[in-house]
């Protein structure tokens, strides 16, 4: 199992709610749904991106405060069986910075190799 380090691009759309977290320069192949949080996967088995519907839910914040994030980072862990995931995001709140993350797990369904990815926006 190998780490790799991603630099990443956020945007969220508030209308939809919706956090999509992505790097460049990998071609998109295939999704893996893990329920309110959709797995981008490009060639060679290696994460594109991320998509969290719902996100105000899921992290418990106004949409305000998903349009003005200050920092985000994105924790995978494949296994041959099981894929985690871990989103931890910073936002200010009357002058603090607070973090709230969101977590979630699925069966790897679709054969990704072992890996451990982090994202950082």
């Amino acid at each position: 199992m190998k780490k790799i380090e991603n630099k990443a691009i956020f945007d969220y759309d508030a209308q939809s709610d919706v956090l999509y977290v992505y790097t460049k320069g990998i071609k998109y192949k295939e999704s893996m749904d893990l329920g309110d949080i959709i797995l981008d996967i490009g060639e060679k088995g290696h994460v594109k991106g991320v998509v969290i519907l719902d996100a105000s839910k899921k992290f418990n914040l106004d949409k305000y405060d998903l349009r003005h994030v200050k920092k985000l980072s994105c924790g995978i862990e494949i296994t041959p069986d099981v894929v985690k995931l871990k989103i931890t995001i910073g936002v200010i709140k009357r002058n603090k910075e607070i973090e709230k993350f969101a977590t979630t797990k699925g069966l790897n369904d679709i054969g990704l190799p072992s890996d451990v990815v982090c994202m950082e926006c």
